[in-house]
């Protein structure tokens, strides 16, 4: 009896790990899958921009445009709208730091520095995610893990390229380096506060929410915000708001759901994999022997993160 109760608890102990394993490898899929629609949605969105779009209305209308949307979908599968007590402030501080500041803050150093060096400054955020969560959590983190977080930024600077000291200003970089800061915060409050268990299309929902209406005051207090766009425009702004809204950000709640915060920030960083791939075949890109380094670091950081999944 004795030892059918061993061989029974080390059955339990090895599904338990198993399960755990699986929860992993899901939550890498899925914010690997978030880091590629985020990559390839700037292509979209440029093509708005010879519409007349601008990234203020880019801002506004990929949140506004996906309301009704996640609205429907939250009302077929009978999701009430009230959010719980608890959750309120940390919603509120993802809306107003992840949805709206992180975004506005990157395209306004785009007025400054080239937008390569603008995403690439952004992708602090990976580090600033892994100090945030050991300094003020205490959260462990494994060797795998630092090594990962090293070659994911290695591989993210390699695709900085024709970089000089006046390439670039001071207010721009500022800008960049605050986008990324922004974001850190919007990805460690959705982890510690719990809030990446609610139902993902009702966090993109208010996510979205916080985006439109703050986006919108400030398009119109600053005269950035137009609505005067082709009909063009308006496809390739719709198409964006449900890849990123309705698509990306929930994967992405559901990457830190399962995987933590520190990794999916450092999944991420396929995101500029994404772009280098579609700068190459859409519009004419050279593919450098740095890109390729650049490449081939970020994908060996996914590697380590998955062989730290399967250790846990």
């Amino acid at each position: 009896m004795q030892l059918q109760h061993i061989i029974s608890m080390k059955r339990v102990i090895v599904m338990k790990e198993l399960t755990q394993a699986n929860q992993t490898y899901k939550g890498i899929i899925f914010t690997a899958v978030s880091a590629v629609i985020f990559g390839f949605t700037p292509v979209l969105a440029r093509i708005s921009y010879d519409g007349g779009a601008n990234g203020i209305t880019m801002t506004f209308l990929r949140c506004f445009l996906s309301l009704p949307v996640l609205f429907l979908i939250l009302k077929i599968k009978g999701i009430p709208l009230r959010v719980e007590k608890a959750w309120r402030m940390p919603v509120s501080v993802c809306g107003v730091f992840g949805a709206f500041a992180t975004t506005v803050t990157l395209y306004m150093s785009y007025s400054y520095i080239p937008v390569g060096m603008a995403t690439t400054l952004h992708f602090v955020y990976p580090v600033l995610v892994t100090v945030g969560c050991v300094l003020i959590f205490k959260e462990g983190i494994t060797v795998k893990k630092v090594l990962a977080l090293l070659c994911g930024a290695a591989g993210t600077l390699l695709f900085l390229e024709n970089f000089s000291a006046g390439s670039g200003s001071g207010a721009g970089i500022f800008l960049a380096l605050l986008s990324g800061l922004f974001y850190s915060v919007h990805m460690i409050v959705m982890d510690k506060s719990g809030i990446k268990n609610m139902y993902y299309f009702k966090l993109s929902f208010y996510l979205c929410l916080f985006g439109a209406v703050l986006s919108g005051i400030y398009g119109g207090v600053t005269g950035q915000l137009t609505l005067h766009l082709t009909g063009q425009a308006w496809f390739f702004a719709f198409l964006v708001s449900l890849c990123t809204s309705v698509g990306a950000i929930s994967l992405f709640q559901l990457g830190i759901r399962y995987t933590g915060a520190v990794a999916a920030a450092i999944l991420s960083t396929l995101e500029p994999i994404t772009s280098v791939i579609l700068g190459v075949l859409v519009l004419g890109e050279l593919f450098t022997t740095r890109k390729i380094a650049g490449c081939v670091c970020i994908l060996f950081s996914v590697v380590l993160i998955a062989a730290a999944g399967k250790k846990r």
